[in-house]
């Protein structure tokens, strides 16, 4: 199936949480778009030069942004589709960076068979190990809450949305970026799922990339084949 929407790639020259964790991740994003066949399809949107540069080292397309205070994702977004008459387009964040194979072809194939969504996005499946949560306090750690059983097989699978990819109507974008919450009204709007059949990362923090980077390493070191 042709893609009939761009894919977005929205990523700021700084972060507060995580210093350049935009210019470790989008190699990754860059590979999975080239491994899905979709390079033509693919803006990288930045304030970042250097970002821009890296995309097109990466053989990415871009678009230079003047980017407000605060200004999130889907206002970057924004900007690119009402100045470039887009009915229909992709974000794909990179701080989530592990996709399903073929999941923009299938999303883009469930909103083609169901017109009716403002916007698709993905799930991933997590287990609710609640029971095992524990809280530091001035002798040690306790558990968080009362439970009388702490078994592993008595998790229950939960589905939670990862934000690895959105499929979003422009009409449904031009609605809501004027809102005083432009993410609270976002997840008012009509929406449906696919599941991501990959692990769930969000790397926001120095921790998540040390994590990231520690799995990089093992795979490898040890699953070189």
């Amino acid at each position: 199936m042709i893609v009939k929407a761009p894919i977005l790639i929205p990523v700021k020259g700084y972060s507060k949480r995580c210093h350049k964790k935009n210019y470790a991740l989008l190699p990754y994003t860059a590979e999975y778009i080239h491994e899905q066949g979709m390079t033509d399809a693919a803006v990288v949107i930045t304030d970042s030069v250097e970002l821009m540069e890296l995309a097109k080292s990466l053989g990415l397309n871009f678009h230079i942004e003047v980017r407000e205070p605060n200004q999130d994702e889907l206002y970057s977004c924004w900007n690119f589709v009402r100045t470039n008459n887009i009915d229909l387009f992709f974000l794909c964040p990179v701080t989530q960076p592990f996709k399903s194979v073929n999941l923009i072809n299938k999303m883009m194939q469930l909103f083609q068979d169901e017109k009716k969504w403002d916007f698709i996005t993905t799930v991933s499946a997590v287990q609710d190990r609640h029971i095992f949560f524990v809280q530091k306090v001035l002798d040690g750690y306790r558990f968080k809450y009362t439970c009388k059983n702490r078994k592993g097989n008595d998790c229950q699978t939960e589905f939670m949305i990862d934000g690895v990819l959105y499929l979003i109507r422009t009409s449904f974008l031009k609605s809501i970026i004027n809102a005083v919450n432009s993410n609270e009204t976002f997840w008012q709007g009509k929406f449906t799922c696919i599941k991501n059949e990959t692990p769930f990362m969000d790397i926001d923090t120095q921790d998540d990339i040390r994590q990231f980077d520690f799995l990089k390493q093992y795979f490898k070191k040890y699953c070189a084949y």
